[in-house]
C-alpha cells in the first residue's frame, strides 16, 4: 500500500483562540497563583517570624531599620512613655523591650512602630492632639502593635515579596509583585489596627482608670476626612469605624470616661519644638 502524504487541514501551529485572550488567561493565572502563595506561604512565614523570633534578635533588627528614619529622641515624650509603660501588668511581655520614642519633623498625622522597642511620632500628629489622654491612645495603640507582634508578621510576609521579585521573570517582575502584595496586606492592616485600637483603650483605662479623650484624635480626623471611599485600599479604618468600634468597647467594657488632662507644659513645648525644626 503506497503511502500518499496530506496536507493538514488548516495551520495546526496557530491556536484557534485570540492571542489577547490566552494572554489575558496567562496574566490572570500567574496573579492568582502569586496570590495564593502570598497568603498560604505569607500566613506561614509571618507567623514563623511573629512566635520564633527571640526580642534580642528583634532589637537588633530594630536597630538597623531605625537608622533608615530621622528622629529625634525627646525627654518628655520618652517620660511619657514610660508612665504608660508602668501600667502594664507585672507580667507583660513588653517589659523585655527597651522602648524609645522619636520625634520626626514631618507633617504627616502618623506614629509607627519598628522592631525591637522603637516608636517614631510625626510632628503632624504630636501638633493634632489635644490632651494627654489624646496622646496617650495614641502611644498605646503603638504599644498595641508591639503586643500583637505586628510589625514583625509584616517583615516576614515582605521577605516573602522580595524572593517573588527575584524568581518572576522580565523587568516588570519587581513591580508587579510588591503591587500585589501591597493590595493584599492593606485589609490584614486594618485588622491590626482594629486590635492595636482594642488593646491600646485597655492600657488607657489602666492608666487613668477611665477611658477619656479615647475617640478625641479620631472625632477630629474624622472632621477632616469625611469620604469612606479615600479609605477602602487604606491601612487604617476610617476614623468613623474607629469611634463606632471603641464606643462598642467602652459599652461592652464597662469602661468609664472621665475628664481629660490638658497637655503638661513640657509637652505642649515638645509640640513647639516639632513646629519650629520643620520651619
Amino acid at each position: 500500500m503506497k503511502f500518499t502524504p496530506k496536507l493538514a487541514d488548516g495551520d495546526v501551529n496557530v491556536s484557534r483562540e485570540h492571542p489577547l485572550k490566552e494572554a489575558a488567561w496567562l496574566v490572570g493565572g500567574l496573579i492568582l497563583l502569586l496570590v495564593l502563595l502570598y497568603i498560604v506561604l505569607g500566613f506561614f512565614v509571618a507567623s514563623l517570624v511573629a512566635t520564633h523570633l527571640t526580642v534580642n534578635a528583634e532589637i537588633w533588627i530594630g536597630d538597623k531599620l531605625s537608622a533608615r528614619f530621622q528622629g529625634q529622641a525627646d525627654a518628655v515624650l520618652q517620660q511619657h512613655l514610660d508612665e504608660l509603660l508602668r501600667a502594664l501588668p507585672d507580667d507583660s511581655p513588653l517589659h523585655a523591650y527597651p522602648f524609645r520614642i522619636y520625634l520626626n519633623d514631618l507633617d504627616k498625622v502618623n506614629a509607627f512602630a519598628l522592631p525591637g522597642g522603637s516608636i517614631v511620632v510625626f510632628k503632624g500628629l504630636l501638633q493634632a492632639v489635644g490632651s494627654e489622654n489624646e496622646l496617650d491612645m495614641v502611644l498605646a495603640h503603638e504599644l498595641g502593635h508591639f503586643a500583637h507582634r505586628d510589625h514583625l508578621q509584616a517583615m516576614g510576609r515582605s521577605l516573602l515579596v522580595v524572593v517573588g521579585s527575584w524568581l518572576l521573570p522580565g523587568d516588570q517582575s519587581s513591580d508587579m509583585v510588591p503591587w500585589i502584595a501591597g493590595k493584599l496586606e492593606k485589609k490584614y492592616s486594618q485588622k491590626q489596627e482594629a486590635a492595636a485600637d482594642s488593646w491600646g483603650l485597655d492600657l488607657l483605662n489602666r492608666r487613668y482608670g477611665h477611658v477619656g479623650g479615647a475617640m478625641d484624635f479620631f472625632k477630629r480626623l474624622a472632621g477632616k476626612n469625611k469620604s469612606h471611599f479615600a479609605y477602602f485600599l487604606a491601612t487604617h479604618p476610617h476614623p468613623e469605624d474607629r469611634m463606632h468600634s471603641l464606643s462598642t468597647l467602652i459599652r461592652q467594657n464597662g469602661y468609664a470616661v472621665g475628664e481629660t488632662i490638658p497637655l503638661t507644659k513640657g509637652q505642649s513645648d515638645a509640640k513647639a519644638r516639632g513646629a519650629e525644626r520643620a520651619e
